[in-house]
């Protein structure tokens, strides 16, 4: 008897010793997605949140074998709101990284407390400048454009291949519309353009009458209009019914894939500046957009494209870490040297941790009984150059590039 309890205790050991060495379950990775899904920005924030989870859904919800919890909250676009909602993702809902951010105001409203407490995050819509440069934080990455990126270019290409030699300006009256303004402004009067008045309006306004009758039909060539959401749907609307005609540029916001269908042939021949377009006609982008058609029974634009490529940025440095995404220092190094191809080319980051981006200048155009924002020319978006003071090695703006063939409606 005694040698049996002997035995079994020899048996024993090992079989105690090799279960203690089985590895636990992992807790599931925790991201916190901060959008604006309420307020006059909730175009963009539901087109984030479809790029956003497209991505997790394409790979299982599931990276380096851990399970992926996306914590949703809405900021409404109130900056002050917006500081309440990130405090609660990161202290009582332990997000491991936050991804998202609509609005420029909100951008700036949370910068400090992200950078303060150290918590990874990419931007993936708001386009607040200095977020990327006198602001820039170590934590924040975007793979949204910066406010200045596409209205540098668009303000190169008004004055010098469009022709158009004055100019009046019309933009929401938060952060992303001043900064887009001054940018534009900026290559445009450098070309050889005049800038005669910039007419600001609240963000929500719904009735543009009275900064509409600052617009004079003889006083400029062309109009230059930033706004966002439906904002852009209703200043197109009311432009065209008081018989304004001057033709429009803008940034790609002013007419998205949703303003478009919600202002009809008052959008017609606007001429918009952005980084990607669902016309473009590359083995990624046919993928991505036929993966979201599927899923959302709609096109997608460049905010579900950002959101989209934001979320695998995130998923592409998780992989590259083995799941570690507490080792706050490996993640975010990981995250600097992320390189795949998305939907608009290569992502990547540059020393700012800002995506660089191509600029497509699109044109709202008839396409049989559909409106579509077809690509007319493509440009290297000058990287800021008048910011940086450098090209980068990047071509000058305006040189044109062979245009990808529109994809099949």
């Amino acid at each position: 008897m005694r040698r049996t309890i002997l035995l079994l205790m020899v048996f024993a050991i090992p079989l105690l010793t090799f279960g203690t060495a089985w590895p636990q379950a992992r807790e599931p990775i925790r991201i916190g997605a901060l959008l604006s899904l309420t307020g006059p920005l909730t175009v963009n924030g539901e087109d984030n949140l479809n790029g956003i989870r497209l991505y997790f859904e394409e790979v299982g919800n599931t990276l380096a074998g851990r399970k992926i919890e996306l914590k949703i909250e809405d900021d409404a676009s109130n900056p002050t709101l917006a500081l309440t909602k990130v405090q609660k993702l990161v202290e009582r809902d332990k997000v491991h990284v936050v991804l998202g951010v609509v609005s420029s105001a909100v951008a700036y409203a949370i910068r400090d407390y992200l950078h303060n407490n150290k918590v990874p995050t990419m931007v993936t819509t708001a386009g607040a400048t200095d977020l990327t440069l006198a602001r820039k934080s170590p934590y924040i990455f975007r793979t949204a454009n910066d406010n200045t990126q596409e209205c540098l270019v668009l303000g190169y290409y008004t004055a010098t291949k469009l022709g158009y030699k004055t100019a009046v300006g019309i933009a929401a009256d938060f952060a992303a519309g001043r900064e887009m303004i001054a940018a534009f402004s900026k290559t445009y009067t450098a070309a050889g353009g005049k800038f005669l008045k910039q007419v600001y309006t609240p963000l929500g306004t719904t009735d543009f009458a009275t900064y509409l009758t600052q617009i004079k039909q003889d006083e400029a060539d062309v109009v230059v209009a930033m706004m966002y959401g439906i904002d852009g749907a209703r200043l197109m609307t009311q432009y065209r019914e008081y018989g304004l005609r001057k033709p429009v540029v803008g940034q790609g916001a002013l007419i998205s894939n949703d303003v478009i269908k919600a202002s009809g042939n008052a959008s017609l021949g606007v001429i918009p500046s952005k980084q990607y377009t669902d016309a473009l006609d590359t083995p990624a982008n046919r993928q991505f957009v036929n993966a979201f058609l599927k899923e959302h029974k709609t096109r997608p634009d460049a905010w579900s494209e950002q959101a989209y490529v934001g979320a695998k940025a995130i998923g592409e440095a998780i992989k590259a870490v083995g799941g570690n995404i507490e080792d706050t220092s490996r993640f975010l190094e990981a995250l600097r040297k992320v390189k795949f191809q998305g939907p608009a080319g290569t992502v990547f980051f540059d020393q700012n941790q800002q995506r660089v981006n191509d600029v497509y200048i699109r044109k709202v155009e008839q396409e049989g009984n559909t409106l579509v924002n077809k690509p007319i020319d493509k440009t290297k978006e000058m990287y800021r150059a008048l910011v940086l003071g450098k090209t980068a090695g990047r071509r000058s703006p305006g040189k044109r590039a062979r245009i990808p063939q529109a994809a099949a409606a």
